[in-house]
């Protein structure tokens, strides 16, 4: 072990544990040659074609079908109930090679949307489109192409995701003991100059475009070997893709690979000789199948004449060609993904290239053509694209864009994930409350959300819609949950066309401060960004002792004032709709009533056990009276009739608006419904009926009002000088609380007392 700069012991304990430093190199000379051996980095074309014939699959593959195996590699798992009518979320948004850090939260819809398109290039065999992702500022665009790119990177590294290029090799050593005119002892291998010994090697030429080598078989060979290869695959019948049959090499190593046949005499054998085939890996960093392109560079792509100071080094045999290499952003992502960020910040004349590019997969460079095998994503702020859509040039560019929406989530469980990182880091320097990142995200989904529109819909479920207020439609995007004073049929009516209400706004277009822009639902509002803005700045608030929902709330109510800087709050408030200072109450009510039943729990007035029977026993008479049966007596098993009496009181304690028989009947309903959704599987009516049993738990709070307001006068006496005057069976009340708040509750001390406060002023008021 290498003992840490400055540690004890001096030069005693050296001497006692020397350091070899020889056994390090060689440790880590090993590794590095067994990772480099594995990964097969460097290969004969001979041993490139054994691999094709494995794998021939693996070779043949354009940059949207690379992208697409990546998305199968990383796996993939049900969409959330949040996701609406999309089936699949990818993993590669979650990073989980960076377990986590930089994922993207919720914008599933969006991302179904990516694949679909990325499947059609795949299945084409070309990538003809622009995947414009089009939303507000920090809505998760620039995140989600970053996953990509991450994903891809990470899937470059493994055998699945392997990719090669190839270089062109010569050496005046070697010719040279052709011709009999040098000697070596070094024992060499003469079919292939891809393993030479750096000073054996008079030039090593890359392909900038990173050319597949399979497009050194001539054009009807390449045919049969493919064919050959997907035969010994097991794959016969299957067609090779287009791309892999009639693709070409860049006009560079066309012109090395035609100068070679010429000398050569026709020998193909020793012109293959000359490759080496090299395996690369999506970079980032290095700038290797993955580009991002921001909105001040200018230049994309060019071409110049190969490096002059390495003239003397190219071999006699090409120095009276010209030969000009590609250089450029669009050229180092060949064979990946290029994205364009903020897309209509950069001038539209920087733009006019793509025109013929995007649908050609071509760029005109200085004395050659690139052809190009790359996936061109953008990303672009909506009301830039608002703007552009204004442009005469706009038609010719939309044809070859597919535009993508990115709005704001609409989910307040996804949105309060985005802050947890930051709440964590805050968390080190000072507590964080319970509850702080549900009422920061429930606020800006708030603001997020527009006024359902009853014409749009058929019959009576416009009528439904027409009544939801923003908080109960928050709660039916978040949960899928329809409002408690809704009838059983008036919810299921409604859950029956949660997808419509998801996309009511999807195409409008309103006009907002003289610009007709996009009005879909997402499209304004408080952003993530203002969000965790907001989050670091009243962790400052020196009166709070930690973060907590009351700091978020005087925060919110500063915010809310600043009418010039926040486009959103700028927005004529309709039936409750985009009433930001409003929606600070009505989130500090759902705040109160979080607490207030932490707070029940915490107290444990009544025995779990009284209102879990009650709720059980509920459901056992209700089954038997819409059945017409009877149930034992939990006694003496006898037969009796379903106790009306039991019912009728658990549902005064609910707070039923129904008729009791239809309301029994209803429950029944949905108890088999559910049992035809999710065959096999065991009923929990705690779950299935959750409101019901919150409601009937506060029931049993309500009877006991003045013991719960002298329990919280006790709780804020706590280690205090009035602490003394509560006799013993208080104190141990208040302890037993204390202990659960400050345990698996997560409060500290202060911010429980802060709750317990607030909720004792709201009770008192």
């Amino acid at each position: 072990m290498i003992p840490e700069p400055g540690a004890g012991g001096g030069a005693d304990e050296r001497r006692r544990h020397p350091i070899d430093v020889n056994q390090i190199v060689r440790r880590v000379a090993a590794r590095v040659e067994q990772e480099f051996r594995q990964g097969q980095i460097v290969k004969s074309f001979g041993e490139f074609l054994e691999d094709l014939y494995e794998h021939p699959r693996r070779h043949v593959r354009n940059a949207a079908q690379y992208i697409v195996d990546m998305l199968e590699y990383l796996g993939r798992e049900p969409a959330p109930p949040t996701a609406g009518d999309v089936r699949w979320r990818y993993k590669v948004f979650d990073l989980p090679a960076a377990d986590g850090r930089g994922r993207v939260h919720g914008q599933e819809r969006a991302q179904a949307e990516l694949v679909k398109y990325l499947r059609h290039f795949a299945d084409k065999g070309r990538v003809d489109k622009l995947l414009m992702l089009h939303g507000p500022n920090g809505s998760g665009k620039s995140t989600t192409v970053e996953c990509l790119i991450r994903g891809l990177e990470v899937y470059s590294r493994t055998p699945e995701g392997a990719l090669y290029t190839f270089n062109w090799v010569f050496s005046d050593a070697l010719e040279r003991d052709r011709l009999g005119f040098g000697e070596t002892s070094v024992a060499r291998r003469t079919d292939t100059y891809a393993y030479l010994e750096p000073e054996e090697i008079s030039a090593r030429i890359p392909c900038e475009l990173r050319d597949n080598p399979i497009f050194l078989l001539p054009e009807q060979e390449r045919a049969r070997v493919l064919r050959e290869a997907f035969a010994y695959a097991g794959l016969a019948g299957t067609e090779p893709p287009t791309h892999a049959l009639a693709g070409e090499l860049c006009p560079k190593c066309r012109e090395i690979y035609d100068t070679l046949l010429t000398v050569y005499q026709g020998d193909w054998n020793r012109v293959v000789q000359h490759v080496q085939v090299e395996r690369f890996f999506i970079s980032k960093r290095y700038r290797q199948g993955a580009i991002t392109i921001e909105p001040q560079r200018n230049v994309d792509a060019t071409a110049r004449p190969l490096n002059p100071e390495a003239r003397h080094q190219i071999p006699t045999v090409l120095r009276n060609t010209s030969l000009l290499e590609p250089v450029g952003d669009l050229i180092d992502a060949n064979r990946g993904i290029v994205v364009y960020s903020d897309f209509f910040k950069r001038p539209l004349e920087a733009h006019k290239y793509l025109l013929t590019t995007i649908e050609q997969n071509t760029v005109s460079l200085p004395g050659l053509m690139a052809y190009l095998d790359v996936a061109m994503l953008a990303t672009a702020n909506e009301k830039n694209l608002c703007l552009f859509k204004r442009d005469p040039d706009f038609s010719s560019f939309k044809a070859r864009f597919e535009l993508i929406k990115v709005p704001y989530l609409l989910s307040f469980s996804q949105e309060e994930k985005i802050y947890r990182e930051q709440l964590e880091a805050i968390g080190r320097e000072k507590h964080v409350a319970p509850h702080t990142g549900f009422v920061t995200a429930l606020w800006a989904v708030l603001t997020r959300l527009r006024r359902p529109r009853a014409k749009n819909y058929p019959g009576a479920v416009g009528n439904l819609v027409g009544r939801l207020s923003p908080l109960e439609k928050a709660y039916l995007y978040d949960r899928r949950r329809a409002p408690e004073q809704f009838t059983e049929q008036e919810r299921r009516e409604l859950l029956a066309h949660y997808d419509r209400i998801r996309s009511e706004y999807d195409d409008h277009e309103e006009e907002f401060e003289g610009i007709l822009d996009a009005a879909y639902e997402g499209r304004r509002g408080a952003s993530p960004r203002e969000m965790l803005t907001l989050l670091a700045d009243v962790a400052a608030y020196p009166e709070f002792p930690c973060l907590s929902p009351l700091a978020v709330f005087k925060g919110l109510r500063e915010l809310v004032k600043d009418v010039s800087v926040y486009d959103f709050l700028r927005i004529t408030p309709q039936a409750g709709y985009n009433d930001c200072p409003r929606f600070i109450d009505d989130v500090e009510n759902e705040y109160l009533r979080l607490v207030e039943e932490e707070i029940q729990d915490a107290m444990e007035l009544v025995p779990a056990e009284e209102y879990n029977r009650l709720f059980d026993d509920y459901f056992v008479h209700v089954r038997a009276f819409v059945r017409g049966e009877k149930v034992p007596h939990r006694q003496t098993g006898a037969l009796e009739r379903p106790d009306e009496e039991l019912m009728r009181r658990v549902e005064e304690t609910i707070g039923i608006r129904d008729e009791p028989s239809e309301f029994r009947r209803n429950l029944v309903t949905r108890i088999a419904a559910h049992s035809i959704e999710n065959p096999g599987k065991r009923i929990e009516m705690r779950e299935l009926f959750a409101d019901l049993f919150k409601q009937l738990k506060a029931g049993f709070y309500r009877a006991r009002d003045k013991q719960i307001d002298r329990t919280l006068h006790d709780f804020l006496r706590y280690q205090t000088e009035e602490w003394s005057l509560l006799d013993p069976p208080r104190q141990r009340r208040v302890e037993h609380m204390v202990e659960r708040m400050t345990g698996s509750m997560g409060y500290c001390l202060a911010c429980a007392k802060e709750a317990v406060a607030f909720v004792l002023k709201r009770r008192l008021a």
